[in-house]
C-alpha cells in the first residue's frame, strides 16, 4: 500500500509540474514573445532636422519612409552610405550595368519618386555594417558643424539597434548630435505575433544576437 501511495504522490507532482510549465509557456506567449519584438522597435517624435539619413539594407521600406519624411518637410537633404560592393567589376566586365550597391538603388529610386538628385548625397565609403555607417555619418558631422540633428530610418526591427549604435558613435563627437529614430511604415514586420512569420523569426533572433554582440565587443570599437 505504502508504494502505491508513492506512485500516485508522484504521479500528482508530475502532472503538477507539467502544469507549471504549461502556465509559464502560456504566461510567455501571451506577455514576453509580443514584448520581444515590440521592444526592438524605437520610433521618436520628429523633428526638422538638417539631414535624414537612410540606412542599407531593405531597400523599399527605407527609402519609401524617407521620401515620406522628406515631402512632409522635415528635412531638404537624404544622406546615404555606400556599401561594399565585392565582385562588382564581375558584372562590369561581363557587360552588366547594375548600380554598385543599395545606396545608389535608393537615390534612384527617391529620384523616380520626385525627390530632386540635388537632394540626394552619397557618402563615399566601403561600408559592411550599422557600425560602419555610423562612423562614416560621425566622419562627415564632424566637418560639417551646421547639422545638429539627423532623422534615422531604417526598418522597424533594426530601429532600436541602429540609434544604439549611432548614439555611442556620436558620443565621441565635440558636441550634441540629436538623433531621432524614424522605422518605416512601410516595413512589413509584425512586432505583436513575430513567432508567426519566419523572416520575422529570423529578423527577431538576429538582432538579438547583434545587440549582445554590440553592448559586449563592437561599442568598445566605436571610439
Amino acid at each position: 500500500m505504502g508504494m502505491i501511495k508513492d506512485d500516485t504522490f508522484a504521479r500528482k507532482k508530475r502532472i503538477s509540474i507539467l502544469v507549471i510549465l504549461f502556465t509559464f509557456l502560456i504566461f510567455i506567449s501571451i506577455f514576453l514573445l509580443p514584448y520581444l519584438g515590440q521592444w526592438l522597435i524605437v520610433e521618436d517624435k520628429l523633428q526638422e532636422s538638417e539631414i535624414i539619413v537612410v540606412l542599407t539594407g531593405s531597400v523599399r521600406d527605407r527609402i519609401l519612409q524617407a521620401v515620406d519624411i522628406f515631402n512632409e518637410k522635415y528635412s531638404d537633404k537624404i544622406v546615404l552610405v555606400n556599401t561594399n560592393h565585392a565582385r562588382h567589376d564581375i558584372f562590369l566586365e561581363r557587360g552588366l550595368k547594375i548600380p554598385p550597391g543599395s545606396a545608389q538603388l535608393n537615390k534612384m529610386a527617391a529620384i523616380d519618386l520626385g525627390v530632386p538628385e540635388e537632394n540626394i548625397f552619397i557618402l563615399e565609403g566601403n561600408a559592411r555594417s550599422t557600425q560602419d555607417e555610423a562612423l562614416i555619418l560621425r566622419e562627415y558631422i564632424d566637418s560639417n558643424e551646421t547639422i545638429k540633428s539627423i532623422i534615422l530610418v531604417t526598418s522597424k526591427y533594426h530601429s532600436r539597434r541602429s540609434k544604439t549604435i549611432f548614439t555611442k558613435a556620436f558620443s565621441y563627437l565635440d558636441r550634441e548630435i540629436n538623433i531621432y529614430s524614424s522605422p518605416s511604415k512601410y516595413d512589413s514586420f509584425y512586432a505583436e505575433q513575430w513567432w508567426m512569420d519566419g523572416n520575422d523569426i529570423e529578423s527577431v533572433v538576429l538582432e538579438y544576437i547583434k545587440l549582445a554582440n554590440f553592448y559586449f565587443r563592437t561599442q568598445f570599437l566605436l571610439g
